[in-house]
Parts: structure tokens; C-alpha cells; sequence
């Protein structure tokens, strides 16, 4: 079994590899975590919560608000690669 950190840092991957394969993506921390994480990490939302925010204070995610006022997440760079960020 992981530990908390490596799981963490699992997600983290995971989520930099759909944005990899699909720059354009947007979704909410709910829908990234049912479609953009597989279900073999077993991400739970807190988890995905946690991720996204190391990769936001990393600068390579964005956060905005859409108009029906839901917190959606994004790439922030077209230079995107994974192994970028790890840990």
C-alpha cells in the first residue's frame, strides 16, 4: 500500500498525464476526479483537492470560476510536460 504522499504524488501524475493528452481540458475537482484520475488510484476527493492544489501553487494549473459559479481547473501552460513537477 502507498503512503499518503506517494498516493498524493500518484494523483499528481495522473493528472498531468490526461492534461498531456488533452490540453484543452476543464473540469471541476468532482468531474477530474471521476473522469481525468483512473479508478485504479482510488482517489478520494481530498486527495484530488490536495493535488491540484500543489500543481496550482506550481503554476501549472489554473483555477477560475465559470458562470454557473463552479470552481473549474485547467492547464496553465502550453509547455505542460510531464515529469515537469513531481513531489
Amino acid at each position: 500500500m502507498l503512503c499518503q504522499e506517494d498516493h498524493l504524488t500518484e494523483v499528481v501524475d495522473a493528472i498531468l498525464r490526461y492534461l498531456d493528452n488533452h490540453p484543452h481540458a476543464a473540469d471541476t475537482s468532482e468531474g477530474i476526479a471521476r473522469w481525468w484520475v483512473p479508478t485504479t488510484c482510488h482517489a478520494d476527493p481530498e486527495t484530488v483537492h490536495s493535488a491540484l492544489a500543489r500543481l496550482e501553487s506550481q503554476g501549472l494549473v489554473r483555477r477560475r470560476m465559470n458562470a454557473d459559479r463552479h470552481v473549474v481547473f485547467s492547464r496553465r501552460s502550453e509547455h505542460l510536460a510531464i515529469g515537469h513537477f513531481r513531489g
